[in-house]
Parts: C-alpha cells; structure tokens; sequence
C-alpha cells in the first residue's frame, strides 16, 4: 500500500514552494507561521537567514508575500493566525527577488535584473527607463513609495479594488538564494568577480532605499561577509544561528509525528507486510531509522531538524535513500574545491571549529564553514565563554555521511590510486573480491592491506563508512552484484554479495584507532604474513571481529538469505587505523552454532579494546 492509494491522507508536496497551493490541494503543510509572524511583526525588521540547499527557504519566501500582501484566509488556523487575533492585515507592496533563476552567466545577471524589474513594474502598472539593475531596483523601490495609492498589489486572490483600497505600509523586500550568483561561480574567479561587482551595486542601491523600505528578509546557502549587502547592510541582523530561529526550516520530530502521522502509519504498514521488515518491524524502530537517516541538523547544538526533501521523498517511495545527493548537493560540493586534508579533519568526532562563520572572501572561503554553511556539517554543541563561542561539528546524519563519503572515494581516492599504484590494479581488484568470495582469507588480507596503503595520508578519512564506500567501490568495479547498506528488518547490513556460485556473503566492516604504541614483545598475527602489530591494537582487531558477528546475529542480518538454497555467508571485516587489516568469515550454521559466544561478548569485554 501507498500514500496515492489512500486519498484521505493529506497529499505530500515534493518541491512546491507554493503556500497557497499547498493549502488550497490538500498537501500537507507543517506550521512555521510563528516565524513568519516574528519576521513580518517583530522587532527586528532586517533579517538574513542561511540554510542548506533544499530546506525550504523558497516556501518560507512565499508563505512571507502571501502574509505580507494580507491574504489572512490562507492562514485560518494556523500560529500567525492566533498571535495576530481579530485585528486587520496590513497589506504592503512586496517586491520578491529570486537570484537563482537569472541562469549560470555572470556577465548577463545585469540584464537579467533589469529586465526582471521592468516586468515587475509593467504587471503593476508603471514604467521603469533604467537599463542597468542598480538604477532599475531604485527607481522601482521610489516609484512605488511614492506612488503607493495608485499602483495596485494585485498578487492572486486580492483584485485591483482591494489592491487600490489597501492600508499599505512601507514596502517589504524578499531576497531568495542572494548569493547564488556567487555559489554558481566559485571555480571561475573571472566570473566570481563579474558576479560581485554586479551585486555590489544592486545591494548598494538597495541600502541608498532604506527610508522607503519597511522589512528586509534574505535567504541564501552562505553569508559571504564582504558582499556588500552586509557591508552597505551594516543592520541586516543575521538568525542562521540564533536558538529563537533553530527550526525555521526543517522539520523537528514532533512535527513529523504529528503532520505526518498517516503517512508514517501507511510506511509502517507497507514494511511489516515486505519481507526485509516483516510484522515485528514496529513504529519505534520505523522513527529509530528514519532519525538515523535523515534527522541530525541543528545551527544551536540542541534543537535538530531532518532534511524535508528527505523526509517527504522517503515518505513518497518508502524506501531509505540518499535524496539529498541526488538532487545535486554533491555538485556544490565539488565546487568548492575542498583540500583533501579538510576531510580528514572535519570528519573526526570531536571537531572544533573556532573560526568565524562568515565568509570573509568568496574566492578564498574557509572550506570548514562553507560546509557547515552548505549541509555538509552541523553543530553538535555550543560551548559559550566570555571572550568567545565554540563550535563544535559534526556530519548530520547517514544520508550525509554516506553521500559525501562516498562522493569523495569515487572522485578522489579511487582515482589517485587506481592510475599511478601497482598494487590497485583492476586485476588485483578482480583477484581481491574472488578471493574474499571464496574464503581465501589470507589473501585478502594482503591485497586489503595493499589497497589500504596506497591510498595517499591525506585521502585517508578516520570514519567506518570511508571503508564501507572503499570496499563496495572494489567489489563495483571488478562487476560483482553488490548491495550497499542493505535494509534488513532490525538493521543495516554494510555490504551484501551475491555469486551465482556461492551464494550470499553477509559483510559488516568495523574500524578501530592503531594504538600506535610499540611494545616490546610485538605480536605476529594470523593477518598477512609479516605483519607485526602490537598487542593493543592486536586486541582491538579481535574486538572488532567479534563486535562484527555479534552485530550481524543480533539485528538478525542473514534473515533474508537462511531460506535460499545457496549457501550463506557471514563476514567480519576489521580495520586498524589503516596500518592492520583482518578478514574471519563463517557459515550461516557456524555462526548460529557460535551466536552465545559472540553475544556475550559485550558483557566479557568492557574494556577500552573493544570496537564499538
């Protein structure tokens, strides 16, 4: 069963940044009306917002026109609604600015503008003559200061009588996406400089319009600080951060569980009825996975939101996946032109990061807070002192971890090893997955640990998921039928193989820090030949194997397979701090044979050795 087959569930709207369509169709809207009410009736009435891509600024941006232009129906009910009571809506003139739809040349965002602006003004009924969009944004910004009585607001729903009739304040401005001519731009600094100079002088004359302008409200991915918007702007006052606003986009939980309800009851009704769920898979657990997916983004360090665009496409196909990527994040990525070091700091889990979050200079930005800016980290915790505030980052959720590191094995490690290292050789590669397949241990070990040590200090990334994407990057390219993350009812299985020959092989891949201490009596393990590690991380190696089996029997991984008349497999894989590699695998009958030595061994082994 699916949401379309039952039409008493409110629809979900994918990607429409339309309010008024959202609640006139029957499409589920969740109520942030309570910011629109601070932003159009707050004491503060220059505002700029930051946020990811796809984390519905544009619907923001729209439900702010239609309050704005005083179409109260729309609202009835809702926390704007209640706050602002009995009394009548003002109506102002708004003029809404969308950067990102004037394309990906710099050198015609100009014309763009100005000709966006003349449009603006024949559909209200006057004439702007200037050519270039500085000029175009002052004389539109006058014309309809000074000739507000006679220039209607006509935006749907309100007719030119009423339009004419309305109690009009000053004009309120709406800025969507501001920087994404810069964004667009970020590799090509003879069009980055295009791009600035233009925006200079249109935000400039917007500031030389301040006495006319009643609200400004700007929304974009980045704050670069020296853009002149800010500069010229000096009182345009900056939530991105700010606890009051954590919420502003994204959805909290509580706000899943209650405007999504139906259609987390009509998911969890389609997975107890598949196989890989099955009846026991229960509400908690549906939450438990989708929190774990998609929910993890805060800008405060307590309040956090799951990714909309996630979330809804999710609820729509009912299967776990990495939306986000798909819909182009990972191209901003690229764009920024990451070293590879900042990767293997900025992934660690105790992150700091004590810089500014403004971008001082477009062409050279701080990678750490363009990422945190752009999605690709968020705040774990604030730490407030006297002299200063520190953050400390964190990846969001798996969705982003698995996205970016995945994105960055495929564009970077991969490449830099494949083409110029004997030891990552398509053959090897080949010869690798067959021997892995075939229980030839051993073997595996060596050309593991081979593959390991070709990859470059700085492309190394101290997570789990870097060897779960490494891996199945192996198994992909040598052509076997991989499954990454593999959904089973109580968990994720980290990589399952399928051979015609034999049969199924289960693998989960734990990663443990080297000990990087000698020791004076050092252990020759049954890893590749020649390998000497110490004791410590000798024991961390076992730890892993055995928290491997006990995770695959305790979220029941081989379920799915135990039927099949092909054989099955379960594998640990274990990894020490690139330096040390360790392969066990055991039948399906095995393991069950050996399941009380592996559950237990959480209980034996509380010690600091044991891999999480």
């Amino acid at each position: 069963m699916t949401n379309a087959d039952c039409p008493h569930i409110p629809k979900i709207g994918i990607n429409i940044a339309d309010y008024s369509r959202l609640r006139n169709e029957g499409y589920v809207y969740v109520d942030k009306t309570k910011f629109v009410s601070e932003i159009l009736d707050g004491d503060h009435p220059r505002l700029f917002l930051s946020r990811p891509r796809r984390f519905g600024k544009t619907l923001l941006i729209d439900t702010l026109e239609q309050a704005a232009t005083g179409r109260k129906e729309l609202f009835s009910g809702l926390a704007i609604d209640k706050l602002r009571g009995d009394a009548e809506w003002p109506r102002s003139h708004v003029l809404r600015i969308s950067m990102n739809a004037f394309g990906d040349d710099p050198s015609s965002l100009d014309l763009n503008l100005a000709t966006s602006l003349r449009g603006f003004a024949k559909f209200r009924g006057f004439a702007i003559e200037e050519r270039n969009s500085a000029a175009s944004l002052t004389q539109t910004i006058e014309t309809l200061y000074w000739n507000y009585a006679d220039i209607p607001i006509l935006t749907p729903g309100i007719g030119t009588e009423d339009g004419l009739a309305a109690n009009r304040r000053k004009i309120i401005i709406l800025i969507d996406e501001y920087d994404a001519p810069i964004v667009n731009s970020l590799t090509e600094p003879a069009s980055l400089e295009v791009a600035k100079k233009t925006l200079h002088g249109f935000y400039n004359a917007l500031k030389s319009c301040e006495n006319m302008i009643d609200r400004v409200f700007i929304t974009g991915i980045t704050k670069f600080a020296q853009l002149s918007v800010f500069s010229a702007m000096n009182n345009l006052r900056d939530i991105s951060f700010q606890s009051n606003f954590a919420t502003i986009c994204g959805f909290t939980r509580d706000e899943i569980t209650k405007y999504y309800s139906p259609h987390l009851d009509a998911t969890l009704a389609e997975f107890q009825g598949a196989e890989k769920f099955g009846p026991n898979f229960t509400r908690d657990l549906l939450m438990e996975r989708i929190t774990d997916y998609y929910d993890g983004y805060s800008w405060n360090g307590e309040d956090r939101v799951l990714n909309p665009l996630s979330l809804q496409n999710f609820l729509v196909d009912q299967v776990f996946d990495n939306y986000w990527f798909r819909s182009g994040s990972m191209n901003f990525l690229n764009q920024m032109n990451v070293r590879d070091d900042i990767f293997s700091n900025v992934f660690k889990e105790e992150e700091d990061f004590n810089g500014s979050v403004d971008i001082q200079d477009a062409g050279n930005a701080d990678p750490v807070a363009l990422m945190l800016q752009a999605g690709y980290l968020t705040v774990r915790k604030r730490q407030e002192s006297d002299q200063s505030s520190e953050l400390y980052l964190a990846v969001p959720n798996k969705e982003v971890s698995m996205s970016v590191v995945r994105n960055f094995v495929e564009t970077r490690v991969i490449p830099s090893i494949s083409l110029e290292d004997d030891n990552f050789t398509p053959e090897l590669c080949r010869e690798f997955c067959s021997v892995f397949c075939q229980g030839q241990l051993n073997r595996a070990e060596v050309l593991l640990q081979s593959f390991l040590s070709a990859i470059p200090a700085t492309l190394h990334l101290e997570m789990e998921s870097f060897y779960h994407v490494f891996l199945f990057s192996i198994f992909r390219m040598s052509n076997f039928k991989t499954l990454p993350e593999r959904k089973i009812v109580k968990g994720i299985a980290d990589l399952v193989i399928r051979t015609p020959e034999l049969g199924y092989i289960v693998t989960e891949i734990k990663y443990t820090k080297s000990d990087n201490t000698p020791t004076y009596r050092p252990v020759v393990s049954d890893s590749p030949p020649g390998t000497v590690i110490s004791s410590n991380d000798n024991r961390k190696l076992d730890s892993c194997i055995k928290a491997a089996f006990k995770q695959i029997i305790k979220k029941e991984y081989l379920l799915p397979y135990v039927g099949n008349p092909k054989p099955v497999y379960a594998v640990a894989v274990a990894v020490c701090g690139r330096n040390h590699v360790r392969i066990r695998s055991l039948s399906a009958e095995e393991l069950l044979q050996r399941s009380h030595e592996f559950l237990r061994f959480e209980v034996d082994q509380e010690d600091q050795h044991t891999c999480p």
